[in-house]
């Protein structure tokens, strides 16, 4: 099965008065597993199913294949859609709910069969091919649904948070099953969803939305340590990166109501900045560093996530030694340069010229 591009033009959607989707203009390239993320009322559901036909949007077009689709109806655009609550018919079997999209279509039964055998093969349901969705799982009943998608062999493959309902151990088995799965039959595949560890995990190409407009698209690595706003720099990672108000200086940043830094880009004039860096950047004890008041350690067992305060600004920082801690002691953090990112406090935007070392 070869994967069709998909090309989103102008598109804007509309509730009332409130526009879910504003002027999106993206490509999924084809046989590319692109994860749309974002937080709940962003538009990621309404843009997938835009995309799948089940929704009209006001303006804009929509392209598979090089074909406009924006009109047509949803079984004519060969997208295969899996829903966050299954929809599996529970009075059919596995192999029934499967292959009753097939049935429709009017394949002959010997070939309906066949593909049955080869969706059940990859998501390992043989053995559960009689079992009616009450005596299944939920990662079962997920397979199924999937399944069911697969088989009808369809260029594009459309996940609408469908890991959401299941547990965290199998959502975890079902991100590698997904994986797999993807690579093994080559379909362009959209995945929707709110978690950012299966956009990480899971992505070749990932599309943040914020508000129906687009943040960023880029790889999940490129999210993560180039953000191009300090919105992705917030929703990107586990814990979020650090961001600190703080004031540009010549080549000095000083954080409010904490210590000095030294910029490796020269600001020119005096002007406001917000300073972010990852919490596993931070080096923890550096003599001279920057001040900070302990609050609170989490121990995750791995790791340690320490809570400490710089003036009136919290900052997390990952800690993987057992030195013991006392809240309220007195911590001197480092900030590596090549793990400063600078943002416009006005407008969010990545300013360029990072890094910074502490000052002396």
């Amino acid at each position: 099965m070869s994967g069709a591009a998909i090309q989103v033009r102008g598109l804007c959607k509309r509730y009332g008065q409130r526009a879910v989707i504003d002027r999106l203009d993206l490509e999924f390239a084809a046989g590319a597993f692109t994860v749309v993320l974002g937080a709940s009322g962003c538009g990621k559901s309404t843009l997938l199913r835009v995309i799948a036909g089940l929704e009209e949007a006001e303006h804009g077009t929509v392209s598979i294949g090089g074909a406009d689709v924006t009109r047509m109806a949803p079984q004519d655009r060969g997208c295969a859609m899996v829903f966050q609550n299954y929809a599996l018919y529970p009075h059919m079997s596995v192999r029934d709910n499967i292959g009753y999209a097939l049935k429709l279509a009017g394949l002959e039964r010997a070939e309906r069969e066949r593909r049955i055998g080869e969706a059940a093969q990859l998501l390992g349901l043989r053995d559960l091919l009689e079992r009616k969705p009450a005596q299944l799982s939920g990662g079962q009943r997920q397979r199924v649904a999937i399944g069911r998608a697969i088989a009808r062999r369809q260029r594009v493959l459309l996940f609408d948070e469908p890991l959401s309902n299941l547990d965290a151990k199998l959502r975890h088995d079902m991100r590698v099953e997904l994986r797999r799965l993807h690579d093994e039959i080559g379909a362009t595949t959209i995945f929707v969803t709110h978690d950012q560890v299966e956009a990480m995990t899971l992505a070749d190409r990932v599309v943040l939305l914020n508000q129906g407009r687009v943040e960023q698209a880029d790889t999940p690595m490129a999210l993560y340590h180039q953000p191009r706003t300090a919105y992705v720099a917030g929703f990107i990672g586990t814990p979020p990166m650090n961001m600190l108000d703080a004031w540009h200086e010549g080549d000095h940043a000083v954080i409010e109501h904490g210590g000095r830094l030294r910029m490796r880009q020269h600001a020119g004039q005096a002007m406001p900045v917000v300073l972010g860096i990852r919490p596993e950047a931070i080096v923890l004890d550096v003599p001279g560093g920057i001040a900070a008041t302990l609050e609170a350690v989490e121990d995750l067992g791995s790791h340690r996530v320490v809570y400490a305060r710089i003036g009136g600004q919290r900052v997390l920082a990952i800690d993987s030694s057992r030195r013991p801690y006392r809240p309220g002691e007195m911590l001197c953090l480092g900030f590596p340069p090549a793990a400063i990112r600078r943002f416009d406090p006005a407008t969010g935007e990545r300013l360029p010229g990072d890094g910074a070392e502490t000052a002396a």
